[in-house]
């Protein structure tokens, strides 16, 4: 019976010393796990206040940033992001890009780029309104990206503008150089024909006169450009006027139509130089005679308001359509190509009104009249007498 008492004993003892052993083991877990949650805690808390020292870091780059996680959705954006990407400042993150940016071939680039991380990658271009955008991503931590967006629509414009121009400049090129070359490679076989003879000085004659007018209209834009403005420029612009006027009468006859001038009492001067107020009153009438039908009348209206010169320049033509009126003083560009190359314009005549207008601080609008007609109207700074 004893013996039983001690192995009983004995079982009791070592069960109590198993539960002690357990319990000491348990409050060492309890405590373990109480520290790491510590310490996660600590650590959500360090990278979300990381986030917001990032995020406030890149409220201040002037370009668009996007934070974005591994599967592509926005964390977080800075005030030029939300002001492209048109996101409401109460928009609750995370929220898919796509939200904002709807291009689906884009957006599975995107998904790769992210998947090659941390290769750095440059994503294509992303077109929004008016707007040109060249993205960057680069990884942040462990499952996070920037997504940098650069604003490149003014170069992106410049180089449009650049490939339409060359593009222009060679057709209108090409045109008159093909008819010289015809001509005189046909003189080689026709050359004792007198008519042919004299018909051919005649085309090579008007065809060069063209390429010589073009290549003067591109010397003029480019010294526009980049000649320093004399800021102590001033001309009379009713005497201007008068010189143009005798200048184009040789063209307004040819047509049969007639200039009317209206100029204000006491018209001050306008601060420009004579020979660029010349031009530009020269290149918008010439403009006016070559698209206003025979025996019609211009009128040339000139006042001062508001610290400006206010000059109006209206025709009898067809006017413009609508559409296409945001683009009368693009390069080279012709509302009608047939016509304007009939007629012996080279596209650059407005662009050069704008140049000149824009270098002298003033403004250029068009507008057409009822019935029909073109009104041309522009604003110059004037120097008081």
């Amino acid at each position: 019976m004893s013996g039983w008492l001690l192995l009983v004993s004995g079982i009791i003892a070592v069960w109590v010393f198993s539960a002690h052993r357990m319990r000491q083991q348990l409050r060492q877990y309890q405590t373990e796990n109480r520290r790491l949650r510590e310490s996660s805690s600590g650590l959500e808390t360090n990278l979300a206040s990381s986030g917001r020292r990032l995020d406030a870091l890149l409220s201040a780059v002037n370009e668009a940033v996007l934070r974005l996680d591994n599967q592509g959705r926005v964390l977080a954006a800075n005030e030029r992001a939300r002001e492209i990407f048109s996101i409401p400042q109460d928009t609750a993150f995370p929220q898919p890009l796509r939200m904002f940016y709807r291009d689906a071939d884009w957006h599975e680039e995107l998904a790769r780029c992210i998947d090659a991380l941390p290769e750095g990658a440059a994503l294509a271009n992303m077109h929004m309104d008016k707007r040109v955008l060249a993205p960057r991503l680069a990884q942040l931590g462990k499952d996070q990206a920037l997504l940098l967006c650069m604003d490149v629509s003014e170069q992106f414009r410049l180089e449009r503008q650049r490939r339409t121009l060359l593009s222009n400049l060679m057709h209108d090129l090409k045109t008159p150089l093909t008819s010289l070359l015809g001509y005189a490679r046909s003189l080689e076989s026709f050359g004792d024909d007198p008519a042919f003879r004299l018909e051919a000085a005649q085309v090579i004659a008007d065809e060069a006169r063209h390429v010589n007018h073009l290549l003067d209209a591109l010397l003029t834009l480019d010294q526009i450009e980049f000649s320093p403005r004399d800021l102590g420029a001033r001309c009379d612009a009713k005497a201007v006027l008068q010189k143009v006027h005798d200048a184009l009468r040789p063209q307004l006859d040819a047509k049969a139509t007639r200039l009317h001038e209206q100029v204000a009492d006491g018209m001050p001067a306008v601060a420009m130089l004579a020979d660029d107020f010349e031009r530009l009153l020269t290149n918008v009438i010439e403009n006016a005679i070559r698209y206003t039908p025979h025996g019609s009348n211009i009128q040339v209206r000139m006042e001062y308001a508001g610290g400006m010169a206010v000059l109006a320049i209206e025709d009898d033509g067809d006017g413009v359509p609508e559409k296409k009126m945001s683009r009368l003083t693009e390069r080279f560009y012709r509302v009608d190509k047939a016509r304007a190359r009939k007629a012996g314009g080279h596209g650059l005549g407005l662009a050069i009104v704008q140049e000149l207008v824009e270098v002298h601080g003033g403004s250029l609008g068009f507008s057409n009249i009822e019935p029909h007609g073109l009104r041309v109207d522009i604003q110059l700074p004037f120097v008081a007498q």
